[in-house]
């Protein structure tokens, strides 16, 4: 009997340590990602976005978008938005360089959507029920150092995959 109990500790050991042996030191390294593949995957995804329809957001815009945001002077930086549209579209994919910078920039981007949707003292900035509406739907998405705002009508969910799958 101590046998068979010795035998099954030693294999319930074994299996527990075999579990472990991916990470080293209970740390994995971080993954690194191009994030302009990921928008060209989501490009790709919509269809609708004809060639030069979304733009890079200028010095000027990024900073009255989202104030602070290029302070952090992140890793990768991906703004773009159609200069005139009347659907919301809106993609800003970001890496930073450490955790606390991701902090204050998922508080900027988050800002972002507040901004635009407004509360019961100062109207929304997209001003249009419709696109309120949008930005209601829109969230932060958060893997690690890598964030993405994804404000975007029709393809939300799907470029929201792509991007977490992208970064998981």
């Amino acid at each position: 009997m101590k046998r068979w109990m010795t035998l099954t500790l030693s294999l319930l050991t074994l299996l527990a340590l075999t579990a472990c042996g991916g990470a080293r030191g209970g740390k994995t390294e971080p993954k690194d990602v191009d994030l302009t593949e990921v928008y060209a995957s989501m490009e790709a995804a919509c269809d609708w976005w004809t060639d030069g329809y979304m733009e890079d957001l200028s010095e000027e815009m990024l900073d009255l978008y989202y104030p602070g945001l290029s302070e952090l002077e992140p890793k990768q930086l991906i703004a773009r938005t159609p200069m005139m549209s009347a659907a919301v579209s809106e993609v800003v994919l970001i890496e930073c360089r450490s955790g606390e910078d991701a902090d204050k920039a998922q508080e900027i981007l988050q800002g972002r959507i507040d901004y635009q949707v407004g509360d019961d003292t100062n109207p929304g900035g997209a001003w249009y029920p419709e696109s309120i509406e949008q930005w209601e739907k829109t969230t932060v998405q958060r893997q690690g150092n890598y964030l993405a705002l994804l404000a975007v009508a029709d393809t939300q969910g799907q470029l929201e995959d792509i991007f977490n799958q992208a970064v998981a």
